[in-house]
């Protein structure tokens, strides 16, 4: 079995840029994307097993809902944790409906990203099996 690709996908480059960096040195291949455009665009390229989506993306012409409907459009068997501030209720059985796996609020708690991340690795490698 192959790496682990985890694809990451956030207007805020910083949070970017620092979850791509913590999962590259666990061992992932990452990507990363600022908008729901390129994410979808890099996804279809790349295949990740794992997606953390923001939801809320407003300088990208399409949001984390319609960016998740894509890409589970392209493979619906992708593992997608979404990551936002909003707390609205839609907004979370919108993601859920489309499969997302979780629902993480920011501002991110390391420690509840990397327990996520890690069942969703571990279901991603049983599922490769």
């Amino acid at each position: 079995m192959g790496q682990l690709k985890l694809l990451t996908v956030d207007d805020e480059e910083g949070i970017v840029e620092f979850i791509t960096k913590i999962y590259a040195k666990k061992g992932f291949l990452t990507f990363s994307a600022t908008d729901g455009i390129t994410a979808v665009d890099i996804f279809d390229k790349e295949r990740p097993q794992i997606v953390l989506l923001d939801v809320h993306m407003p300088y990208s012409p399409i949001d984390g809902i319609e960016t998740l409907k894509r890409i589970k459009e392209i493979d619906k068997e992708t593992i997608c944790i979404m990551l936002t501030r909003i707390t609205d209720r839609e907004k979370v059985d919108a993601a859920r409906r489309l499969g997302a796996l979780h629902y993480i609020t920011k501002p991110l708690e390391l420690e509840d990203l990397d327990k996520v991340v890690m069942e969703a690795k571990n279901l991603a490698e049983k599922s490769q099996r």
